[in-house]
């Protein structure tokens, strides 16, 4: 009980700053935006090269937050309901066991072949090539990467080389809420508009998650979520699958092996490609 009043008073204190940085930012520059920046040519033109660039950047930072603030408050319902992250470990799908009288297994019905664990239960080695391979700042963001972000862009824009900046808790997002599949709101019925809504209520609720849950309550959601190809969903159905083991059980080359996976299941299908799969292990290593 106390751990849930300790997340619901963070929330407030989230939601409290939330708002002093809507309103000091946006409202109290709102009449230094209209005055100094091109909604004003007069005197956007009289300014220095450096003031130019000062005075768009503050008028897309005061947009992006405006636009953000908007898509949690879902105005208009343009933008839909963001995903109620209260209880969400209860909210991952799981098998039905049934054990004869002796404990025998003997048959599990599924949507989604998975089988939860606690983090106690997972191997140490599985969870630093998770992190290593992933989001090696995971214990040292909230959510958002701003430094994959910026890496991100670098490599995107002016090498051509596509790269993710995607953290563990957005990818946990993603595959719990299934925020890519769902279109609530009507802003998302637009081809080009919708996947940056998508990628911004990612990040929103991202955050979200990061106040009310501990790094180690998410990487264990994660893990129990994510999809390693062969039917197996979580860890531990992976570990019983390829190597019919339990997930503490695992050695630092089978941990990469399954984390390797989840680039790809099907390119890195040991059953499949399984050249292909000792690579991809041997780079997670």
């Amino acid at each position: 009980m106390a751990n849930n009043n300790t997340k619901n008073h963070s929330f407030l204190e989230f939601l409290y700053t939330t708002w002093q940085l809507f309103y000091y930012i946006i409202f109290q520059t709102i009449s230094y935006t209209f005055y100094y920046t091109p909604f004003n040519w007069k005197v956007f033109k009289k300014m220095s090269w450096w003031a130019m660039i000062l005075s768009v950047l503050v008028v897309l930072f005061s947009s992006f937050l405006i636009l953000i603030f908007c898509i949690y408050l879902n105005v208009f319902g343009l933008f839909g309901a963001l995903p109620d992250i209260e209880r969400t470990e209860k909210k991952i799908p799981a098998s039905s066991e049934i054990y004869s009288a002796d404990g025998v297994l003997l048959g599990k019905y599924f949507v989604e072949n998975r089988s939860p664990v606690r983090y106690h239960e997972i191997s140490v080695a599985v969870i630093n090539a998770l992190i290593a391979t992933e989001d090696i700042r995971f214990y040292n963001h909230k959510g958002i990467d701003f430094s994959a972000l910026g890496s991100a862009f670098f490599s995107n824009v002016l090498l051509g080389d596509r790269r993710g900046a995607s953290t563990i808790t957005q990818q946990l997002v993603k595959n719990l809420f299934k925020t890519r599949k769902t279109n609530e709101g009507l802003a998302e019925y637009i081809p080009f508009v919708r996947t940056y809504i998508y990628k911004l209520k990612e990040w929103i609720t991202a955050v979200r998650l990061e106040f009310f849950y501990n790094k180690k309550e998410i990487l264990t959601m994660y893990l129990n979520t994510v999809d390693f190809g062969n039917s197996a969903y979580g860890i531990r159905t992976a570990s019983k699958t390829y190597f019919n083991k339990k997930p503490s059980q695992l050695n630092h080359a089978e941990s990469a092996m399954l984390v390797g996976l989840l680039k790809a299941t099907s390119t890195y299908n040991p059953m499949l490609h399984p050249e292909k799969c000792r690579e991809r292990r041997n780079t997670v290593l």
